[in-house]
């Protein structure tokens, strides 16, 4: 004779009152003469041996029966299992909203640090955290339960450190990062989440963190798949240097083997080499695509060489290689090894036919401590000049980004950021970023004194002077105390050899003359030493704070 019964479960103790016997049995079986049912621990392994599991309709009836009478059970879950569950849950709550707000409240803020039959614990970095996600995201939350764990649970959220009822089991994720001292306070009931209070200098911390975050974040290492020419705003400032990015797309190694493209730091150089990846990973799939920076190309090698891996290295770039994407090239200088080995990979790479694309903040001819070699290699690409974007790509810049951000902006704020912020791309988006987090954390609606006031915006737009080399060096003889008759000769005293170099570095910065004009400006003076004064300027200001700070007294004058 066989008997069906049911497997327990971790939660829940299972009572049996009755059993039925398959075939024609229908007299009761002695049960309670082999089995003690008072105790669980003696029933679970008889059960497990069942060759057969109980009806499902036993088992439901079961645990409804059972449910308002015994109490919650401790959770049993391991800690890698209740990390591969968090993990689901963070990818799912990923794809219901936005990212900036998935960044700044769940991504490594966020664990599940228990699970009950009826509830699941989730564990948050601060209290802040917890208040936002209660208020804001509890549907959100019980919806990637409902997907991943296959029903709706309650919530409890509590703030790393305190204590937490469900979580108290040994084997627990919380066990590993909370810290051991324990305290005698009594616990909060963690299904409602306790008033708090910040102050405004804590909430203006929390979105100047994000627009920090925004604006320090390294280039991928890997193609970035949001980055395409469809979503690539074009203007006067970049229209050529995008036509010859899709050239090199259609054609790999054909119309252009290499191309060199060049411009200040922000201007969407990065955004055009992995629009190219993508392209050419889309239209021919078999292409391989090494794409990386000068620093990890660097980094790589010395890796290779500690490890006495460097064949593989040079296996890598050479023969696993159809395209070569290096962004940042210029910081190849005063590298000797890593510059020997890119000018054999680059030559290796060119005959076989292969497609070489780089990046800069200059030209070949103006970046000092590299060799001849490299310096002719690299001119020998073709070079395509990224420039400031006009007003009119600014405004259609920041409505694209805003509607990817899912941030809204009347017409009158996108012209005033428009408007003020001329440097870079990258400077837009973190204004951007910067309105979208204080939507989000301070709970105001961005009408025009909001962007001004959190963005230091001038009031005064429509008189703000056009910059020349005129007002730029009259400026900077202001700001020194000496005569422009003085800044333009031929005195080579410190106290006016200074000041022209701040002139020449301003000019080139915010102007962008040729090295050639910039000099005819100052007497006459040649490339090379307007040159020298803005390589000067530019690596002195990242060490003297002073000079850097008297700089910045000028540009905000001008």
């Amino acid at each position: 004779m066989k008997f069906i019964f049911g497997s327990v479960t971790s939660f829940e103790l299972f009572k049996y009152n009755s059993i039925k016997f398959v075939g024609s049995m229908t007299q009761k079986f002695p049960f309670d003469h082999f089995l003690k049912l008072d105790n669980l621990n003696d029933v679970q392994p008889a059960l497990q041996k069942t060759e057969m599991p109980v009806s499902p309709v036993i088992i439901e009836q079961t645990l409804k029966s059972i449910s308002t009478s015994q109490p919650k059970l401790a959770p049993e879950f391991s800690s890698e299992e209740l990390k591969t569950i968090t993990e689901a849950v963070l990818e799912h709550i990923k794809s219901l909203i936005n990212p900036n707000k998935f960044h700044a409240y769940f991504s490594n803020t966020l664990t599940v640090s228990a699970i009950s039959p009826d509830a699941v614990e989730f564990v948050v970095t601060t209290s802040f955290i917890k208040k936002m996600v209660e208020t804001h995201y509890q549907d959100t939350i019980k919806q990637a339960l409902v997907e991943i764990l296959g029903k709706e649970y309650q919530l409890v959220i509590q703030v790393l450190g305190s204590n937490a009822s469900m979580s108290s089991n040994e084997g627990n994720i919380l066990n590993s990062i909370k810290p051991e001292k324990k305290t005698d306070a009594p616990k909060v009931n963690s299904f409602f989440i306790q008033d708090l209070t910040h102050t405004k200098d804590d909430l203006y911390k929390a979105v100047d963190s994000q627009v920090i975050e925004h604006m320090s974040s390294p280039a991928p290492s890997q193609i970035d798949t949001q980055k395409t020419f469809e979503n690539f705003i074009i203007g006067p400032s970049n229209n050529i240097a995008h036509a010859l990015a899709m050239a090199v797309a259609k054609d790999p190694g054909k119309t252009y083997p290499a191309l060199y493209v060049y411009g200040n730091s922000g201007l969407g150089k990065t955004h055009l080499v992995h629009a190219i990846a993508n392209c050419i990973q889309n239209n021919k799939p078999s292409s391989r695509i090494s794409i990386t920076s000068a620093n990890k190309f660097m980094n790589e090698m010395i890796q290779a060489m500690q490890g006495q891996k460097f064949t593989e290295f040079r296996q890598k770039y050479v023969e696993k290689t159809d395209v070569l994407i290096i962004d940042d090239i210029h910081e190849l200088k005063n590298r000797t090894g890593t510059q020997d080995q890119f000018f054999h990979i680059f030559n290796e790479l060119m005959e076989r036919g292969k497609q070489l694309v780089f990046t800069s903040d200059k030209p070949p001819k103006e970046i000092d401590g590299i060799e001849d070699r490299i310096r002719t290699r690299l001119s020998s690409a073709l070079p395509v000049e990224v420039q400031q974007p006009d007003l009119e790509t600014r405004i259609a810049i920041l409505k694209k980004k805003a509607i990817e951000k899912d941030i809204y902006l009347s017409d009158d704020v996108v012209n005033l950021i428009a408007k003020c912020v001329k440097s870079n791309i990258r400077e837009l988006e973190g204004c951007l970023i910067k309105l979208g987090a204080v939507t989000s954390i301070l709970k105001v609606d961005i009408d025009l004194e909001v962007a001004k006031e959190h963005l230091n915006l001038n009031e005064e737009l429509e008189n703000q002077k056009h910059i020349t080399i005129e007002t730029i060096t009259k400026t900077v003889c202001n700001y020194f105390k000496i005569p422009l008759g003085d800044l333009r000769g031929k005195s080579k005293t410190k106290e006016v050899a200074l000041p022209r170099q701040v002139s020449m570095y301003l000019i080139n910065k915010l102007i962008k003359p040729t090295l050639k004009d910039n000099g005819q400006y100052f007497g006459g003076r040649d490339h090379s030493t307007v040159l020298h004064a803005i390589n000067t300027i530019r690596d002195r200001i990242k060490l003297d704070s002073q000079l850097a700070q008297q700089v910045l007294d000028i540009e905000k004058q001008l």
